[in-house]
């Protein structure tokens, strides 16, 4: 927590001499949100329950984003803590896209992003790509392998407030690998965003996320206990709603639910562990 609170610090004094130096960084806007994930054979309330604070600020081409939150595993007789998590962003924005960067902290790893975002007329695409160094053991007693991530659209179409995208996430291990362990991961998938009503105040989405195929390779198959997603082998859907209170504030509710079809890396037979998986998200937003 300390290494948190230090870049709590850092920013603080960033923004305050930007402030002092330009008078023009700003806020933009504040909000809350839970969200509480679960599967199948997990903690009665949610193996994940977040709870996080964000804050946005602006300075002329520039955008930034603060959140500071707390993580914890629920059931109906017990609260574990979990995390705590800091997250840092900066944008640089142009006509048609947008550079960044973001630090994400834990407790048992920091992720050092580079991100991108680009629209023009009917075509799109973003990258999320991050180094994730890691600390501590894993369940096995060997140390964690920090990773390569991407989170990568190549490209996507729009037309009329529904968008598509071929997604791709995309993971390398670094270092030697130990028995039964995955060293990467490519899954492609294919995600639609479409609205299904909008009135004066309350506005209606939803989201489909559809796995395509997935590659992976893990060292020593035969000895593997994982399992991995057939291809076509997940779906999750969300529906998504936003109630405009005000014109500064808003309200949303949405909740995921993912059909799951994995086998075992061993021997390809069917893994019915945890074959669902729900994300409930509320919040609210602010702007000013």
């Amino acid at each position: 927590m300390k290494k948190l609170a230090l870049l709590l610090a850092a920013l603080g004094v960033m923004s305050a001499t930007t402030f002092a130096a330009e008078s023009a960084l700003r806020i933009t806007n504040v909000g809350q949100e839970v969200e509480i994930e679960n599967e199948s054979g997990g903690s009665d309330i949610g193996e994940s329950v977040y709870f996080g604070t964000s804050v946005g600020l602006a300075y002329k081409d520039w955008t930034f984003g603060v959140i500071g939150a707390k993580r914890w595993n629920v059931d109906t007789d017990d609260i574990d803590s979990v995390t705590g998590r800091v997250v840092l962003d900066a944008w640089k924005h142009f006509d048609n896209y947008k550079l960044g960067f973001r630090l994400r902290s834990e407790k048992d790893y920091d992720r050092y992003y580079a991100r991108g975002a680009w629209n023009h007329g009917m075509f799109w695409g973003s990258a999320d790509l991050w180094y994730e160094a890691k600390s501590g053991k894993d369940v096995k007693g060997n140390d964690k392998n920090d990773t390569w991530r991407g989170e990568i659209f190549p490209i996507g179409v729009q037309y009329n407030g529904i968008k598509l995208g071929w997604f791709v996430d995309a993971e390398i291990v670094s270092g030697s690998v130990a028995d039964g362990y995955r060293e990467q991961n490519f899954e492609h998938q294919l995600r639609l965003y479409a609205p299904l009503y909008k009135g004066e105040k309350l506005t209606l989405t939803t989201q489909i996320r559809h796995t395509l195929t997935v590659n992976d390779k893990f060292n020593k198959e035969n000895v593997s206990k994982e399992s991995r997603y057939e291809d076509f082998g997940r779906t999750r859907v969300y529906l998504e709603s936003d109630y405009k209170v005000n014109e500064a504030l808003n309200v949303y509710l949405k909740y995921g639910y993912e059909f799951r079809e994995k086998e075992y890396v061993k021997d390809r037979k069917s893994d019915e562990n945890k074959n669902y998986y729900g994300d409930l998200i509320f919040g609210w937003n602010y702007k000013f």
